[in-house]
C-alpha cells in the first residue's frame, strides 16, 4: 500500500479537529476545493472513508476516529522532534564541554558562561578544570570542545581567541619585608621564599615563572607547591613565602596578602579560547560568538 503524504495527512487532521471544512481550510490557508482534495487523496490511498460529508455537517467514520486517534499523536512527535532538531541546529539545545585553566576561572570563564546561560538556557554546559597542556590533548581527542588555556598556542588545526593579556603581579604577605615597597624587582623575589604552583597542574606557567628568573640570571628557592590559587592565596597570606600571578586576581581583593609590580618584568601572560575548526557544532559557534562579545 502507498503511504499517505504529510499535506493529506494535515488536512485530514484539520478537518477532524474543526469538523468544518471552511474552518479547516482558513487554518490551512488554502481554498475548500484544495482541502477537499487532499482528504480525498488520502482516502484514496488508504482505500476507506474518513469523512462523511453533507450540505449540513461534518462528520468522521468509525474508520475516520480510529485513524485520527492513532496518527494525531505520531504527528504531534513528529512536529516536536521538528522543532527540538531545529533549536539544536541553531545552536539552542544540546551540550557543550569546555575547559579551563586558573587565570580563566576567576573572570574571563564564568563571564561568558553567564552571558552565554542566559541567552541559550538549554544547552548544557560541562566545566572541566584542566592544565593547558591537557586541555591540547582533550580538545585532540574531541574530548571537550573549547578549551580556556594559556598562550602562545598557534595551530592550523585550531582556531583561537585571545581573552586576555594580563602582567604579572607579586603576591607577598602584609607584614612581608617587600610589603612596604611600592614595586618589587625580581632579585626581590628571589631573595625570598616563593610559593608556585606545582608543575604538574601548572605546567605552562610554572616553566614560564622558571625561565624568567634563569633569564635574569637569577637562582630561586621554591618553599610550598600546592596544585590550585586557593592554596597559593592561603599559604601567602599565613607568610610562608611570596608568590607571583597574574594581575586579574587583584580584583577579588584576596584578604591578608598585597600586590606589588614587578619593575623588571615585562611577560604579559596570554589567556586564549581555542577550539578545533573541524567542530561544526551550533552551540560552540554561538559559545564563541558570546565569549568575544563579553570581552572587555
Amino acid at each position: 500500500m502507498a503511504q499517505p503524504n504529510s499535506r493529506d495527512l494535515e488536512a485530514f487532521l484539520t478537518v477532524a479537529e474543526e469538523l468544518s471544512f471552511r474552518r479547516a481550510a482558513e487554518r490551512l490557508f488554502l481554498d475548500q476545493s484544495a482541502l477537499s482534495r487532499r482528504v480525498q487523496n488520502l482516502e484514496e490511498t488508504l482505500g476507506y472513508q474518513l469523512v462523511f460529508r453533507t450540505t449540513r455537517e461534518v462528520m468522521l467514520t468509525e474508520a475516520g476516529r480510529v485513524f485520527y486517534e492513532e496518527v494525531r499523536p505520531a504527528m504531534n512527535a513528529l512536529l516536536r522532534a521538528g522543532e527540538v532538531a531545529k533549536k539544536a541546529s541553531e545552536g539552542k539545545t544540546g551540550r557543550l564541554k569546555l575547559g579551563y585553566m586558573s587565570f580563566a576561572a576567576t573572570e574571563a570563564m564564568p563571564d561568558a558562561v553567564h552571558a552565554f546561560a542566559n541567552l541559550y538556557p538549554e544547552v548544557a554546559l560541562e566545566l572541566s578544570y584542566q592544565r593547558t597542556q591537557a586541555q591540547k590533548i582533550a580538545l585532540s581527542r574531541g574530548e571537550i570542545d573549547a578549551g580556556y588555556m594559556l598562550g602562545p598556542f598557534d595551530n592550523p588545526q585550531y582556531d583561537k581567541l585571545e581573552i586576555a593579556s594580563e602582567q604579572l603581579m607579586a603576591v607577598v604577605p602584609m607584614e612581608h619585608w617587600l610589603s612596604t615597597r611600592s614595586t618589587v624587582t625580581l632579585a626581590d623575589l628571589a631573595e625570598s621564599k616563593l610559593i608556585l604552583g606545582s608543575l604538574d597542574q601548572w605546567d605552562f606557567f610554572r616553566l614560564l615563572i622558571d625561565d624568567i628568573f634563569s633569564t635574569a640570571g637569577l637562582e630561586i628557592q621554591v618553599a610550598y607547591e600546592p596544585s590550585n590559587t586557593l592554596g597559593i592565596l592561603g599559604l601567602v597570606g599565613r607568610g610562608l613565602g611570596v608568590s607571583v600571578y597574574t594581575e586579574g586576581l587583584m580584583r577579588f581583593q584576596p584578604q591578608r596578602v598585597m600586590f606589588k609590580p614587578i619593575v623588571d618584568c615585562s611577560t604579559e601572560i596570554e589567556t586564549l579560547l581555542c577550539w578545533n575548526r573541524s567542530n561544526q557544532s551550533s552551540a560552540l559557534k554561538n559559545f564563541v560568538r558570546v565569549a568575544k562579545a563579553n570581552l572587555k
